[in-house]
């Protein structure tokens, strides 16, 4: 019963679209590029971008260009370049207008 509630729990957590502190107050965007579906959190020059939706086996190489793509059209700038990090589940960036 115990593993149970922890397991629903944590599953629950996971769920979630939470781009930390720095993004608390800001609504997500939500953007859909190619089958992949971001939560866009913009603030200031500042862009995070979190899947939200299942795939299987996805990398780096196939997601992380839908996710400049979903930065980019959430907020209508361009990806500073060499300013991308993340992994498949969540991307932070730079932005210029």
């Amino acid at each position: 019963m115990r593993f149970s509630v922890f397991l629903c729990t944590i599953l629950i957590l996971v769920a979630c679209s939470s781009p930390g502190r720095r993004f608390g107050n800001v609504e997500p965007r939500r953007v859909i590029v190619d089958g992949s579906e971001f939560d866009v959190y913009v603030s200031g020059d500042d862009v995070v971008a979190i899947r939200m939706n299942f795939e299987m086996l996805p990398t780096i190489a196939v997601i992380g260009p839908r996710a400049i793509v979903a930065m980019e059209r959430a907020t209508g700038c361009k990806v500073v370049a060499g300013s991308f990090v993340g992994d498949q589940a969540m991307a932070e960036a730079r932005v210029t207008c």
